[in-house]
């Protein structure tokens, strides 16, 4: 088992209650409000503008040979698209769970190495991932399949897989990590995830 399956055996109960969570199963099968869309593309805007950022940071430091075989990076504006917001988007601010989320994430790029920083965004990049793939055929007509196939898109899928291996490049042998490293590493990429799923359940309270 490498490092990355070892995260997704661990945050495993998390990605499910994701995949339970009212919003997520609004866009696999078909019922979201037009202010739960328009609440939750307001908010993803904003993350994933700052989320780039934050991955350049991330991107420097990291070796070269990791940084020359980087995907070309997808326009994430093509999912919002998807989810048929109404101009009501542009006037929500960023909520509180959302901005906490991002200076969680630059805090531990800030001050980590390598691995921390590409752990506090695996969960964002896979769990998309993997959302896409659970809900892509869950339902015929699906007005919000552009959504899932965008996440499930062969370019997507490339940006997952090369994160998933740089994490196992930098971690080639995870069960040699000192208690308090392996906690350490574990604490950022589990944290991230349990806001993911804070960010998915506020959508869905709109």
């Amino acid at each position: 088992m490498n490092f990355h399956e070892f995260l997704l055996q661990k945050s495993a109960p998390i990605l499910d209650d994701i995949y339970q969570s009212s919003f997520v199963q609004g866009i696999g099968y078909n019922h979201l409000s037009q202010a739960q869309r328009d609440y939750y593309v307001a908010q993803d805007s904003y993350y994933t503008d700052y989320f780039s950022k934050l991955f350049d940071l991330t991107t420097e430091k990291l070796t070269p040979l990791q940084q020359a075989s980087k995907p070309s990076a997808t326009d994430e504006q093509d999912a919002h698209d998807a989810l048929l917001a109404s101009q009501a988007m542009l006037n929500i601010p960023p909520d509180q769970h959302n901005l906490a989320y991002l200076d969680h994430m630059e805090k531990a790029i800030t001050a980590g190495d390598a691995t921390n920083a590409m752990l506090a965004l695996l969960p964002c990049t896979e769990s998309y991932h993997l959302i896409g793939k659970h809900f892509l055929k869950a339902t015929p007509n699906n007005t919000y399949e552009p959504w899932l196939s965008y996440y499930t898109s062969p370019e997507y899928q490339a940006f997952t897989q090369w994160s998933w291996q740089v994490v196992d490049q930098q971690v080639p042998d995870w069960k040699k990590l000192s208690q308090k490293t392996q906690q350490d590493y574990l604490a950022t990429y589990l944290t991230s995830y349990r806001y993911e799923l804070t960010f998915w359940e506020h959508a869905a309270e709109h």
